[in-house]
């Protein structure tokens, strides 16, 4: 009987393996479609959409779904996150000490959560008097546990196993996701550099995992670094990690620079201008898998810390698209573009111009399709001049059924 057990658990601990393995692939590309998800986004995600491989369901649980804070969102901040912050702090510790299969992942992904309201917590309030401050929470307090608990997380990045890395970064993501639409530099949450008085040692463990490990703890690293960029965009040696992984003969290293590219570009205006130039000659070359171009694709809406920046990116992209000979990366550009000009309402009426004038030309009906999606969300947007009896029309004439109004 022993000897029988033990047979069935190398073999299923070689199935177990390839399960996981493909399925840590797929939330890596969860995390980062969820944090980026945008109208721009949504096409692209679709044009990478593969069949085939079924997921773990139990990994699934585990990881994908976090867990419900005990209580309400109210309670939490009515109670204050800073005065219940010691308290996170014992449960993390906890969690990460238990023996328990999963118990570290779950308590990373809770804390997470907790992490979420806190940065609401921070950023809503318009008081100007601290919610530790009304809570009697001792000046200086809240910020210390938050800062031990930031190096906490980093370091169970740094020494845990691939289910703790996931957990980390997706704990993060969900804190970042929150903030998405929000002006990013404007940003006065958990995560703004005046809050993290340990920054250094916080990218100091990331890097060391992205140095040392294998191609998915550098993916893994560099998403967290996107998610750390209110704090991270302005360190030197961050930047040329992310822009050098732009370039990675690692497709999935690559992707993973795009995302982190895209984070750093919405809030520094030289780093925005250098990907600016990147990704544009990373779609442009035949070497370069359609994967990641889509992915550089992803960037180009991000490129927005400046009205400046965002003209020079739409103006790039329009001369770019002349050049585009495969579908997928020219359907990419276009929805990308449209997000990218509905910032800016001069460049919106430009581009809603431009795509009728493009509809017009000999494309194929995928092609026209998306022109006709991004009309579509341009007006929803109210960024349209043109009435949606005449927008109706054109749709008329090549046989697809949207609605203006």
């Amino acid at each position: 009987m022993v000897g029988s057990d033990l047979d069935t658990n190398k073999v299923d601990g070689c199935v177990t393996t390839d399960v996981q393995h493909s399925y840590l692939r797929h939330m890596i590309d969860s995390i980062m479609s969820e944090t980026s998800s945008s109208f721009a986004a949504t096409f692209i995600q679709g044009s990478l959409q593969e069949g085939g491989e079924r997921r773990n369901t139990d990994l699934e649980m585990s990881l994908a779904h976090e867990p419900m804070v005990s209580g309400t969102r109210e309670s939490a901040v009515q109670n204050s996150c800073a005065a219940s912050a010691m308290e996170w702090s014992i449960q993390l510790e906890k969690g990460l000490r238990s023996s328990k299969p999963g118990a570290p992942a779950q308590a990373i992904l809770q804390l997470g959560r907790h992490l979420e309201q806190w940065s609401r917590e921070l950023e809503s309030d318009k008081s100007g008097i601290a919610p530790n401050v009304i809570s009697g929470v001792v000046p200086g307090e809240a910020r210390l546990f938050a800062n031990a608990i930031l190096l906490r997380l980093a370091g169970a990045f740094k020494g845990g196993d691939k289910e703790i890395k996931v957990s980390v970064v997706k704990a993060f993501s969900n804190e970042r996701r929150h903030r998405n639409g929000q002006k990013h530099r404007e940003c006065k949450g958990l995560l703004s550099k005046e809050r993290v008085a340990n920054h250094l040692e916080l990218l100091n463990q990331v890097r060391y995992v992205f140095q040392n490990g294998d191609s998915e703890s550098k993916e893994l690293a560099l998403i967290l670094l996107g998610c750390w960029a209110e704090f991270a965009h302005d360190n030197a040696q961050i930047r040329y990690l992310i822009l050098s992984s732009l370039v990675s003969s690692d497709p999935h290293v690559a992707k993973a620079a795009c995302f982190a590219a895209g984070c750093f570009s919405e809030i520094s205006d030289d780093f925005a201008l250098i990907t600016l130039h990147m990704v544009y000659n990373m779609m442009s070359l035949s070497t370069v898998s359609l994967p990641v171009k889509l992915a550089a694709a992803q960037v180009v809406p991000k490129l927005r810390s400046t009205f400046e920046n965002i003209y020079k990116a739409y103006q790039a992209g329009v001369r770019f698209l002349s050049s585009i000979l495969d579908e997928d990366v020219l359907v990419a550009v276009l929805s990308s573009l449209t997000e990218l000009s509905s910032l800016y309402s001069p460049i919106a009426e430009i581009q809603v111009n431009f795509l009728i004038s493009f509809l017009k030309r000999e494309r194929t009906s995928r092609v026209q399709e998306a022109i006709l999606r991004c009309l579509q969300f341009l007006f929803q947007k109210g960024l349209c001049q043109y009435p949606a009896e005449y927008l109706s029309s054109i749709t008329q004439q090549y046989n697809h059924n949207f609605t203006f109004n």
